[in-house]
């Protein structure tokens, strides 16, 4: 998915509850700040109960070296902050018109968005990471509440995420939260964007980490101090939104946060063309020459790492064993150095091919393990029971997908919701991998509206037929 298909994906989340502008006159995130104001952010709960400790005390899966969640109070502290960005709701306005953007809803507020370098943990390790979050600057009555988006494929090391985009994914983000929100873009382990080394690749597709920063990212905009969020209070109900590799980053949060982020109430998760199925999918892209083969190239050229897994030789043939790692890292355009291979025997080994072709992917050690813990209907990690009755997952396919396998995913749907998660399913005819999210834009803000305004949810646990999705352009 392109920079350019990634920021579009931003403009889907755009509808808040509503809001009472309490001025008109704009402001610095610096100005008018209310000494006395002061805003309460939760401490951080990692596990505590029996189901959570037995995953937080052993998490490390597939031969990985042993950990265990860290329970530190300081997880999201922030660490540092960029320079502000500030932008007028009336600038906003004309510059999204000028890129022929439009938002549902106009920019109501003066807005600002900076970077936030904050404290998470890799591996039972503090480690820092950065986000992009933004937040009005004119007065909004009451805690905002926050939208986590979770980007698409951007690249697979540091500078390739959110915070290293240029201006386009702050503008966005401010848009989004001159609606009303606090917006908060993790950049994603291995993405980090404030100069510093991470140290490590990206791991692509790997639910734990990328999880566990982007719920500390939204602890660390709780933490800002009210005059480094314009002077307002942020709320700790948050819902998510993520497209493609941010829609398997979104089910992944859901999977989590009742595990590390206790104290936040998530309200509500809208995955939007995610491949929830890592080990069909995959099985897939090695059985034929597809566009997800060069996304299955980077998974397997990054993941195994993660779980300390020292070569590539048992999944690719030389040279790509060796060269792999450092083409992955010469460039934030994921396709850079990869293309698409004329045999899959060029890239990968045959026991590996074999493994796919025979259907026993999941059993080729490490890399099986690796695949299989990181889809959702395959993973070790049980789904803990949703407590509250309007907590719900959306999960939006296209019909015309070329990169995410629909007809696999109805099958991980049906699946999944057997299984107890609380999905419902909406598939747009005609859509390409990057149309469904603008195209069911108005069914996306209905379902994060429902979810914070605390709405009964109804699951639905059959892949219903493909539907004109109401934003569907006119023939």
């Amino acid at each position: 998915m392109s920079r350019r298909t990634a920021a579009a994906l931003l403009l889907a989340i755009v509808s808040p509850l509503t809001l009472v502008a309490c001025g008109d006159d704009a402001a610095s995130p610096d100005a008018g700040v209310d000494a006395a104001l002061t805003c309460e952010a939760p401490t951080p709960l990692v596990a505590g109960t029996p189901a959570t400790d037995a995953v937080a005390d052993a998490p490390a899966r597939c031969g990985a070296p042993a950990y265990t969640w860290r329970r530190d109070a300081t997880l999201g502290d922030v660490v540092d902050l960029g320079a502000p960005t500030e932008y007028a709701a009336d600038f906003l306005a004309a510059l999204l018109q000028t890129q022929d953007l439009t938002l549902p809803v106009a920019p109501t507020y003066d807005t600002a968005s900076r970077r936030v370098t904050y404290q998470t943990q890799d591996r039972g390790e503090l480690v820092e990471a950065t986000a992009l979050v933004a937040y009005p600057t004119t007065p909004v009555d009451g805690e905002l509440d926050v939208l986590l988006f979770l980007h698409g494929t951007s690249g697979f090391t540091d500078g390739c995420g959110v915070t290293g985009g240029g201006d386009t994914y702050g503008l966005l983000a401010a848009a989004v939260a001159s609606t009303g929100y606090v917006v908060v873009a993790p950049d994603y382990l291995g993405l980090r964007g404030d100069g510093v080394a991470t140290g490590f690749p990206h791991p692509y597709l790997v639910g734990e980490p990328t999880a566990i920063a982007s719920l500390d990212a939204v602890r660390a905009a709780l933490r800002m101090a009210p005059a480094e969020r314009g002077n307002q209070c942020a709320s700790p109900r948050y819902a998510v939104l993520g497209g493609s590799q941010g829609g398997h980053a979104a089910m992944w949060v859901d999977r989590l946060a009742p595990y590390y982020a206790r104290e936040l109430d998530l309200t509500g998760v809208v995955a939007t063309v995610p491949p929830s199925d890592i080990l069909a999918e995959t099985t897939r892209a090695l059985t034929q020459i597809v566009n997800a083969t060069g996304n299955t190239i980077a998974f397997l050229g990054t993941a195994p790492a993660w779980y300390g897994v020292t070569s590539l030789s048992g999944a690719f043939a030389s040279p790509w064993d060796a060269d792999l790692p450092g083409i992955l890292a010469s460039s934030c355009d994921p396709g850079d150095g990869i293309g698409t291979p004329t045999a899959l025997s060029d890239v990968f080994t045959q026991p590996l091919l074999d493994a796919a072709a025979g259907g026993t992917l999941d059993q080729v050690d490490p890399f099986g393990c690796v695949i299989a813990e990181n889809g959702l209907p395959t993973t070790s990690v049980p789904r803990l029971a949703t407590p509250a009755a309007s907590y719900g997952i959306l999960n939006v396919f296209s019909e015309q997908d070329n990169l995410v396998n629909t007809p696999i995913e109805r099958v991980a749907y049906e699946q999944l919701c057997g299984d107890g998660v609380p999905l419902q399913y909406l598939e747009c005819a005609g859509a390409g991998h990057t149309d469904s999210t603008l195209w069911a834009l108005s069914e996306i803000l209905s379902f994060i509206q429902d979810r914070f305004a605390g709405v009964a949810f109804t699951p639905s646990c059959t892949a219903d037929a493909p539907v004109t999705c109401s934003g569907t352009p006119a023939p």
